[in-house]
């Protein structure tokens, strides 16, 4: 029952939102960084940090965490949001409605060692951080 909640109430932040982030880079060479409330990863030109709607800010949080998952491939341990087929319908239900976000690029939604290999490094320091706190 609560997924049906959340995921209506992420529909209804997309429809409101809808085609609102960017589709172009205005920077050449953008910096990926990391995202804590998902404990995900965003590209500094995607333009999530600099939203004032917090609403559309916590339903993207299940769409870059699922991108992520893409990104370090299947076989990871990377974590879910709630579970591996909502955060997916999630993510399918935002390229509806977001269809030329620069976050949907295919360099940035698919398998990438490199990137992977660093998002892993990452995720381990921040895991690593987060239990000596």
């Amino acid at each position: 029952m609560m997924d049906f909640i959340l995921k209506t109430w992420i529909w209804i932040t997309f429809i409101r939102n809808k085609e609102t982030l960017p589709t172009e880079s205005k920077i050449i060479n953008p910096k990926m960084e990391y995202e804590t409330m998902s404990g995900a990863f965003i590209w500094e030109d995607e333009g999530l940090w600099e939203l004032r709607n917090n609403q559309l800010k916590d339903a993207f949080k299940y769409v870059i965490n699922h991108r992520m998952k893409l990104i370090v491939g299947r076989d990871s341990d990377v974590e879910v949001m709630r579970s591996k087929n909502f955060d997916k319908r999630i993510f399918e239900m935002a390229k509806k409605y977001f269809p030329n976000w620069i976050g949907f690029e295919k360099s940035r939604c698919s398998y990438n060692s490199e990137l992977a290999d660093r998002i892993l490094r990452i995720k381990k320091v921040e895991n690593w951080r987060f239990q000596k706190y």
